[in-house]
């Protein structure tokens, strides 16, 4: 598939996505929009919308890094895009932050843990070969949101996705609002732990599992066609 229409995708997606947190706050208007947009995109680009996710996918080997860069700045971009376009609607725009007496170490621990929760479910309803039947990924990777957020907003904020924290900063700097930029190394980097980490676990819990599926499946492939060459010799 051309890579062009992957990048507009996770470009799109993530505008969509990020403008409902924008412009709404509601943890179930985000979820729903997320599950929506998973949806759309997944059988095109992954569906991911995050570049943690971006990176804990392709660490788990199933994205190309040259693919994987070129989501992570369509993911900004989306996310800049969306806080444009929120402002223009609201005449305002709120740049997250962590709460007050939450130190940053605190939230960037938050942001890790939160982020670890999302790449890995993730990674298992999407990339793991006993949820390739189904097609419940939408909805669990949805519907994780509302508790992250729930537990996150009260202390961190509750971000768990670089381009917002990005794009909002973009567009706070542009608008003359002070920005702190020490929020965008605990959010970003406290995100790209998180997924990391993230595809640590998968490999060290399920990897082994999902090896000698697609081995066995391989196997079968090959005799397969052996097999279908031998009667047509």
């Amino acid at each position: 598939m051309n890579n062009v229409k992957k990048f507009l995708m996770e470009f799109v997606g993530t505008f969509f996505f990020i403008l409902t947190i924008a412009v709404t706050g509601n943890p179930l208007a985000i979820a729903c929009m997320l599950m929506a947009w998973v949806y759309i995109g997944g059988y095109i680009s992954g569906g991911h919308y995050n570049p943690a996710v971006s990176l804990a996918v392709a660490l788990r080997g199933r994205l190309p890094w040259d693919l994987a860069i070129g989501y992570m700045i369509s993911q900004v971009l989306g996310g800049f895009a969306a806080y444009s376009v929120a402002a223009w609607i609201l005449g305002q725009i709120s740049i997250p932050r962590p709460a007050l007496g939450v130190t940053f170490t605190q939230a960037f621990v938050v942001e890790v843990l939160l982020t670890f929760v999302l790449a890995l479910i993730v990674l298992t309803v999407a990339t793991y070969y006993k949820f390739k039947p189904n097609h419940v990924f939408g909805f669990a990777i949805g519907f994780t949101i509302p508790a992250l957020a729930i537990l996150g907003s009260p202390l961190s904020g509750g971000l768990f996705n670089p381009a917002i924290a990005l794009g909002s900063m973009l567009v706070g700097m542009f608008k003359g609002i002070p920005v702190v930029w020490s929020d965008a190394v605990m959010y970003v980097g406290g995100a790209l732990l998180g997924g990391a980490l993230a595809a640590i676990a998968f490999k060290y819990f399920m990897q082994d599992h999902d090896y000698e599926y697609e081995t066995d499946v391989d196997h079968v492939h090959i005799t397969t066609h052996v097999q279908e060459r031998h009667t047509k010799l």
